[in-house]
């Protein structure tokens, strides 16, 4: 059976197919595929640069930013909505949000861009 995983290996995000063994622990399958190199395929996602993305996935229920407004670091951007749990999304930066990729109510992934801060 074949296993999908998505990856971050030094802040790039691969999607990763794995062939798994009837039986066995998918996390073990992708370990020892990842220390071998029998990955199935692995496809490099696209990196924005100055992207605040999604620690998980989920609904995207608040956007407190708009293009032009000014973030720090600590200064929650996002707040998604995963199983009944809310997570804030801090701008992990200091900058100016140049781009806002979602909508509220829209559906993401682990690891999509949500909005693009230039660092000042």
């Amino acid at each position: 059976m074949k296993k999908k995983f998505r990856v971050i290996i030094d802040g790039e995000v691969y999607d990763v197919e794995v062939e798994i063994e009837e039986g066995a622990s998918p996390v073990e399958a992708l370990v020892s595929a990842l220390q071998t190199g029998t990955i199935t395929r692995v496809t490099p996602q696209p990196r924005i640069r100055g992207a605040v993305t999604a620690p998980i996935a989920g609904r995207v229920v608040d956007i407190l930013v708009g293009e032009g407004d000014s973030v720090k670091p600590d200064d929650v951007v996002v707040v998604l909505e995963s199983m009944k749990t809310q997570v804030q999304v801090k701008a992990g930066v200091e900058g100016v949000v140049k781009e806002v990729y979602v909508t509220r109510g829209a559906a993401v992934k682990q690891g999509d861009p949500l909005l693009r801060v230039a660092e000042q």
